[in-house]
């Protein structure tokens, strides 16, 4: 049965003990059944879980997979008393459990309670996978759709995900790389505009904490409108880039395409570098770990340094505040980013512990 081996290898390789073969064949199991994905994103999140300390191990270990459930819908509360921390020899008994009857029976009794029975109401009713400042994720969707969420990032979509339209929440920046299927469309809902597609890739970025929300299409075609029931949208192509200003006047009048057709208010379109390979575009240079600023000022690229370093910045100066620069880092340490920014126009900077003060 193909559940009992995919839970198998996925306690094999949340404890690190799966061999190469073992994780391609696992890789393969999830390609071939998408809708069993989210079990392995579920535990990779919450795995290993801090629980109370208990005697029993078959206690614990029930109480274990419990816990994360509870955590993934946001319901744990903290716990007083000692703290349980996995042990090596925890881990190999849950994977000589698995290895018997009694261990598939278990995992499989556990996915089948809680996500497929009915008419049983799942304890989760929504997934949610959220990357810490100063820290990035990696996720793969039950419909085999794939995610790369930046610092400081949320997401969210239905348990019931392939049963119903493929509708996730998005509050951050993430990447899509979204599997093909035409009976299903893949709607992202930000907090500004939705984007709705079939099939293809594309960047989105709408911190809480910005003035505007930007929509970039790497490949294929998508559907872009406001938020709030508006019929009117407009089709975005490769290399196309919508922002949506959350404060009126600081759009342009005529800063869309000519030949593209009126679009909504505080809406525009702007038209990328067709040449311009994904590793190289400022929208998408984050998933390849780079760093770069393109004539942004000083307080954009702060807040950017302040997801990407989870530090706090302060910019002391008007001045300074109005400053602008043009560059590229790769696994560069803040005092590193800073020290050659000072190299195009004149500031001085001060870090004290995981603040960064920064004056004329």
């Amino acid at each position: 049965m193909h559940k009992e081996r995919i839970t198998q290898l996925i306690a094999r390789k949340l404890s690190r003990e799966a061999s190469p073969e073992e994780i391609k064949e696992l890789d393969t199991l999830l390609k071939e059944y998408p809708e069993d994905a989210y079990l392995l994103s579920l535990l990779t999140d919450y795995w290993p879980t801090p629980i109370p300390a208990m005697a029993d191990e078959d206690a614990a270990s029930e109480a274990h997979f419990r816990h994360i459930l509870d955590a993934a819908a946001g319901e744990t509360q903290e716990e007083a008393g000692p703290v349980y921390k996995s042990r090596p020899h925890y881990i190999r008994a849950i994977l000589t459990t698995a290895a018997v009857l009694a261990g598939v029976i278990f995992f499989s009794w556990l996915y089948v309670k809680q996500f497929r029975s009915q008419p049983v109401v799942p304890l989760v009713s929504r997934i949610e996978t959220i990357a810490k400042p100063g820290a990035k994720s990696r996720l793969l969707l039950p419909d085999g759709s794939v995610v790369w969420l930046n610092s400081g990032s949320r997401i969210s979509y239905p348990v019931n995900f392939t049963d119903s339209l493929r509708e996730v929440e998005l509050e951050g920046e993430a990447y899509f790389d979204v599997a093909k299927n035409s009976g299903h469309p893949f709607i992202v809902h930000t907090r500004d505009i939705n984007i709705k597609v079939l099939g293809t890739a594309f960047n989105v970025k709408c911190y809480p904490e910005d003035n505007k929300t930007e929509a970039t299409l790497i490949r294929g075609l998508v559907q872009v409108s406001k938020t709030g029931g508006s019929d009117q949208a407009i089709l975005l192509h490769p290399h196309e880039k919508v922002v949506v200003s959350s404060v009126p006047e600081s759009v342009a009048a005529n800063t869309s395409l000519p030949s593209r057709p009126a679009v909504p208010d505080n809406m525009i379109v702007k038209q990328l570098k067709k040449s311009a390979a994904d590793t190289a575009m400022v929208e998408t240079a984050w998933v390849y770990n780079k760093l770069v600023f393109d004539g942004e000022d000083f307080p954009e690229i702060a807040a950017e340094m302040e997801r990407w370093y989870n530090v706090k910045i302060v910019i002391h100066d008007p001045a300074v505040a109005r400053y602008r620069f043009h560059a590229k880092f790769e696994n560069e340490t803040i005092t590193e980013v800073l020290s050659a920014l000072q190299l195009s126009l004149p500031f001085t900077f001060k870090i004290s512990n995981n603040e960064v003060n920064i004056y004329q």
